[in-house]
């Protein structure tokens, strides 16, 4: 059994040249299926299209918190009608960042609740773009939400006693290259900690690439470096891992 990585952006410019090689490539390497994510109206659309042209890549659409100050009424209205789209498969990437601050902290939090709004309308899961605001989001969920919550953290980043907070309101836990970063040992002891059946793995490509590829574009096939130190983590095989993150891709999204 391969890897499913639960979030990549196969649609972006950066793939332009070659994306089909890129996809060969990562099928290879022993990844099986893709969850490629939207980042505002026209991302999202982008991604249902490309989802529409491989039967092994489903999309989410959803409006990055970079881009919350640039969304309008008529784009949720666009982003609910992908929604129903049988290839999409998640709500995303929707959340807060409060470490770049792109958008007013305010309009962030009302273009997230549009979103839960869409959650509770349509059950499609959530995928959360949390960045220095993890206390933020869990208060906006328990105001908003009825836990457990269907969904998952995208490319974690805090610790552990966090993530456990996350964990009791239903969420997944998703990690990425950064897991392998040479000063990361927080996020390590957070991935051993996780519980089995709530772990995802993913690339974040282009972004995010592990150790060996810093400063390169990152692609869906380096996800087996970010896998094996994750099994030597945990000290379980590979394919053990590949089995158990799998089956909670597939429990996330419906597949």
């Amino acid at each position: 059994m391969g890897f499913v990585d639960t979030h990549v952006h196969l649609h972006f410019p950066e793939y332009d040249s070659d994306r089909e090689a890129v996809i060969e490539r990562s099928r290879k390497a022993g990844v099986d299926l893709f969850i490629n994510v939207g980042t505002d109206v026209p991302s999202s659309e982008a991604s249902v299209k490309l989802a529409h042209q491989y039967e092994f890549v489903y999309a989410a659409a959803g409006i990055h918190p970079h881009d919350a100050k640039d969304a309008h009424d008529e784009d949720f209205g666009a982003l609910e009608r992908l929604l129903h789209d049988s290839k999409v498969v998640a709500i995303g990437e929707v959340g807060l960042d409060f470490f770049r601050n792109l958008s007013p902290a305010e309009v962030q939090r009302k273009v997230l609740s549009r979103f839960f709004e869409l959650f509770r309308k349509t059950g499609k899961p959530l995928i959360l773009h949390i960045r220095e605001a993890h206390r933020e989001m869990k208060e906006q969920v328990l105001a908003e939400l009825k836990p457990p919550v269907r969904g998952l953290l995208h490319c974690f980043s805090a610790d552990k006693e966090v993530m456990k907070e996350f964990l009791d309101l239903g969420f997944h836990i998703s990690f990425a290259g950064p897991l392998t970063y040479k000063k990361n040992d927080v996020l390590r002891e957070a991935f051993q900690a996780c519980p089995l059946d709530r772990l995802l793995l993913e690339t974040d490509a282009p972004f995010l690439p592990p150790q060996s590829q810093r400063g390169e574009r990152n692609e869906s096939s380096y996800l087996l470096e970010t896998a094996a130190l994750g099994a030597e983590l945990r000290k379980m095989s590979l394919e053990e891992l590949a089995q158990s993150t799998t089956e909670n891709a597939k429990k996330v999204f419906g597949l």
